[in-house]
């Protein structure tokens, strides 16, 4: 078993996560089935250390919310 540690904030929902984004700028992610908004600084961190998780954005065309798939 693999701890990790985030430096973000943590929300119960992927869509409090994106609602999070309009204040903070940041990006939201998943690992784990836990949803947290980061700084790309953070993401680029946990990648370095070969953690790829899950990225969410909106679609700005339709609204819809899209996933990028990690390797996690």
């Amino acid at each position: 078993m693999r701890i990790i540690e985030i430096h973000g904030q943590e929300h119960p929902t992927v869509a409090d996560a994106i609602v999070e984004l309009n204040f903070s700028g940041d990006r939201a992610i998943s690992l784990g089935g836990r949803f947290f908004t980061v700084t790309l600084a953070e993401l680029h961190r946990l990648e370095t250390d070969g953690i790829v998780p899950t990225t969410w954005h909106t679609h700005e065309p339709t609204g819809r919310l899209m996933s990028v798939p990690g390797n996690h």
